[in-house]
């Protein structure tokens, strides 16, 4: 994904949301493109909404209501009417903010990145003592998964002017800490002396002294405490999470199976931290080629969708390795199914039509593990009819790779270059993909040679690249840094300005980050003779810290023989997962790339990896050029 910062859009005049015969309680309120039937609402209240767009494409939208730290999700159905699309909601009555979220075709429109957020009052007019808060919190931890940017700094002043107004919410400690750490402690401190205080704990107080002992780093407590919460409270979510911990741990699988029996015989019953404990169970199992003991501790999971995930991580290793395929096929099978089962068990964090495209998209990737797996046991009409769910939802190119590859096998030389022409037009275009093309093209009846017709869908995919990154062209002050490489070197970026610097945020534990790497290579290999072009490495968010993550991040990039020169991202703190570049280019997701241009501004960010090694050297090629200026 890639962000960008779109036109700003005129706005409805104050009282054009209403007709004649409508009485607002209050002047209608203006935020950007967004107008509200009032200025203060209320929980409870019936609200009418209008968002402008002259976009041709019907926005995507729901609004959040904030409870505390707490958020929840709520579609809107937006209904055009002229230039503007309505709707009307009511506001729950636990609901202290709301925040509006406007998606046009890929992007979000933020309001020019401030969000269209909106605080609640009381019947006097006055505002909930949690609304100012509930509403930053979210903007600060949520925001820029919505194109908000909202300065963490500022968020934590605020949170900790209006503290006195919640003190007992520890969540909002997170953010204050970024600025006033020492506040935070005192914070703490004061909440440990008041449990100190109790003669008895409820199962709460101690999810409070875990949050307390992990924001301290304080792991000496955080084991003293475990064996309690363990003993009094065996089937919480605190005992899970330490049983799942202490099955990570063990190293042998007689000692993985002895907890899971404790945790049993406590009567322990899997939900949350259970599903993952039971997970590692059941893959310990496998490794040793335990079929019916995995089985039987994958039944054990009582979440469908932790359990289909396993299914289908296990299914998608076997298929890969061409071994024990038709339990593979099995467990494929079975982890469509179970997406179907999850369709009445929407979780909270989704709204309805989020959940429905994330069940949609899950399915399309277990039916590309199912394709697969038939295709490799020769069924090959089957695996079409399976991969064609899977190239369904937005498919990666790897995807639309393997569904060629069918075609071809089954001889639909027709459909091969339909379906070929699609994806290489729309800068899907592997090597593979063109050769399936080139085998359909010389099978089927064709009016131009095969060379001049793929360079006809090339020119036409690279133009229609070149316009999208024209449009999300970036042109904002790159942050400053120095860090030392993996040898020792000492590299600023602001030594490199005049050059057009590509920056990879990555970890060793990051799987789209390492699948990228081949491509990463082959671009690092094409510009290693242009001395205007640097690549720079970040290596972040690791779980080790000081020599181990150092000689990790070494042992990798050795073993893989990669040719990148890692910086190594400084922690804001020893042990901590916050670390100062990554933070300071507001990175949320790995791996994030930036290309930074000449002049030391940022012209694009990119997030993720979409599987084409080819496609990701061509964008990088198109990237550098545009942010070069040539």
């Amino acid at each position: 994904m890639k962000y960008l910062r779109l036109p700003a859009v005129v706005a409805l005049t104050a009282l054009s949301l209403f007709s004649c015969s409508d009485e607002p309680k209050e002047t209608p309120l203006t935020i950007g493109n967004l107008e509200l039937s009032e200025t203060k609402p209320s929980p409870g209240d019936s609200l009418k909404i209008a968002y402008t767009s002259k976009d041709s494409l019907t926005p995507e939208a729901f609004y959040v209501y904030t409870v505390a730290s707490s958020a929840y999700p709520v579609d809107l159905n937006l209904v055009k009417d002229g230039e503007r699309y309505t709707d009307a909601i009511k506001i729950p009555d636990s609901a202290d903010g709301l925040i509006f979220n406007f998606k046009v075709g890929e992007k979000y429109e933020a309001n020019d990145e401030k969000g269209y957020s909106v605080n609640l009052y009381d019947n006097e007019g006055e505002p909930l003592p949690e609304s100012e808060s509930s509403v930053t919190y979210y903007k600060a931890t949520r925001g820029a998964d919505y194109g908000i940017k909202y300065d963490r700094e500022n968020a934590a002043a605020l949170l900790k002017e209006n503290w006195s107004k919640h003190p007992d919410n520890l969540t909002y400690l997170y953010v204050i800490s970024i600025e006033d750490k020492t506040f935070a402690d005192s914070i703490y401190d004061a909440k440990l002396a008041s449990l100190s205080a109790k003669e008895e704990l409820a199962e709460d107080d101690y999810s409070d002294l875990i949050t307390i002992y992990n924001a301290k780093k304080d792991k000496a407590a955080l084991d003293s405490i475990t064996p309690i919460i363990v003993a009094e409270y065996p089937k919480g979510d605190q005992a899970q999470r330490a049983y799942y911990q202490k099955i990570y741990e063990a190293k042998s699988l007689e000692d993985k199976e002895a907890i899971a029996a404790e945790f049993e015989a406590a009567g322990g019953v899997a939900s949350n931290y259970g599903n993952y404990m039971y997970s590692a169970l059941a893959q310990a199992e496998l490794a040793e080629g335990n079929i019916e003991k995995f089985k039987e501790a994958a039944e054990k999971m009582s979440a469908a969708s932790n359990k289909a995930s396993l299914y289908n991580n296990v299914a998608w290793n076997m298929a890969e390795k061409g071994e024990n395929l038709e339990l593979a096929e099995e467990l494929s099978k079975t982890s469509l199914e179970l997406v179907d089962e999850q369709k009445s068990d929407k979780p909270e964090y989704y709204t309805t039509k989020q959940f429905e495209q994330s069940l949609a998209s899950t399915k399309a990737m277990y039916s590309d593990t199912y394709g697969f797996i038939l295709f490799q046991q020769g069924k090959v009409k089957e695996a079409i009819a399976a991969q064609e769910v899977a190239v369904a939802d937005r498919a990666t190119a790897d995807v639309t790779e393997r569904y060629l590859q069918f075609l071809t096998a089954d001889e639909q030389y027709d459909k091969v270059v339909e379906k070929a022409t699609e994806y290489i037009k729309d800068g899907k275009g592997t090597a593979a993909t063109k050769d399936y093309l080139k085998t359909a093209y010389a099978a089927t009846s064709q009016d131009k040679d095969f060379e001049s017709y793929l360079s006809d869908l090339e020119k036409i995919a690279h133009d229609k690249a070149i316009a999208e990154l024209k449009k999300e062209m970036l042109d904002e002050e790159a942050p400053t840094f120095s860090l030392k490489n993996l040898k020792g070197e000492e590299i600023a970026l602001a030594d490199l300005k005049g050059k057009t610097v590509v920056l990879d945020f990555w970890a060793t534990w990051c799987g789209p980050c390492k699948i990228s790497f081949p491509g990463m290579q082959k671009a690092v290999t094409k510009y290693a003779d242009n001395d205007q072009v640097e690549f720079l490495f970040i290596d972040t968010w690791e779980s080790t810290s000081g020599e181990a993550r150092e000689k990790g991040v070494t042992d990798f990039i050795t073993s893989n023989e990669y040719t990148f020169n890692v910086l190594m991202d400084t922690p804001k703190e020893e042990g901590s997962r916050e670390y100062d570049v990554v933070s300071a280019y507001e990175v949320d997701g790995i791996p994030t790339k930036f290309v930074v241009g000449p002049d030391g501004k940022i012209k694009f960010k990119a997030v993720g990896f979409d599987g084409n090694t080819d496609g990701l050297v061509e964008e990088l090629d198109m990237m550098i050029a545009l942010a070069s200026g040539q």
